[in-house]
């Protein structure tokens, strides 16, 4: 009984998150993760903007939101532990050279990330679903070749 309580608060808490990173999306306004970054997902070089943006959100948002809220920590944590195993994946994508070419897209959602300043970390988490859908995509794409 007590796995199961631990699962059902973890799933509560996972559902407030959610909640909450939804309303934060609909104050914004503003997209971060634009049409443009799923079209460099679906490129040739759709590897590397995968790659780039997992680093991004590694790197750059998952350490600012568990500072914004301790309650999240576990949370994002974990999505962080999921993200760092499919990078790992990628990186065997491009077999030969790794690629120096960076995506456009990514340096936009970098731009407007670094612009909204503190507002930008809710903005990132909030499009997370956004980021999940965008990685479904390219994966789909990649098994059909």
């Amino acid at each position: 009984i007590r796995g199961h309580q631990k699962d059902i608060s973890s799933n509560v808490r996972f559902i407030l998150l959610l909640f909450f990173l939804q309303q934060m999306k609909d104050k914004l306004g503003s997209i971060l993760l634009t049409g443009s970054l799923l079209e460099d997902f679906k490129g040739y070089l759709g590897c590397q903007a995968l790659s780039e943006m997992i680093q991004f959100y590694l790197e750059e948002v998952m350490p600012q939101a568990e500072n914004h809220d301790p309650e999240v920590k576990e949370l994002v944590n974990s999505l962080g532990e999921k993200l760092k195993t499919l990078r790992l994946r990628l990186r065997r994508c491009h077999r030969f050279l790794p690629c120096e070419n960076k995506s456009k897209a990514v340096e936009q959602v970098k731009s407007t990330f670094s612009k909204l300043q503190e507002r930008g970390v809710y903005k990132a988490m909030s499009e997370f679903d956004i980021f999940i859908n965008y990685i479904e995509t390219y994966m789909t794409l990649r098994m059909k070749i």
